[in-house]
């Protein structure tokens, strides 16, 4: 995975998932979008799943977000 990387996420569903598609990158959190709570679940996510701390440069209030490596 390079970074930066363009990620579309999708809040409030079942469980959190990563999908690859087509070269674009999408990610499923539970948590809901409301408060920054999807924010931070992405932050954690990515830290629990790849051992990185990321940031998000882009897109704090859009679901395509631009994420980068701290």
């Amino acid at each position: 995975m390079k970074f930066p990387i363009e990620v579309k996420v999708k809040a409030s569903c079942s469980r959190n998932n990563l999908a690859v598609k087509d070269g674009k990158y999408f990610l499923e959190l539970n948590a809901k979008p409301k408060n920054n709570e999807a924010n931070l679940e992405l932050i954690k996510f990515f830290f629990k799943e790849f051992k990185v701390r990321v940031k998000i440069v882009k897109g704090l209030r859009s679901r395509v977000k631009l994420i980068d490596v701290v």
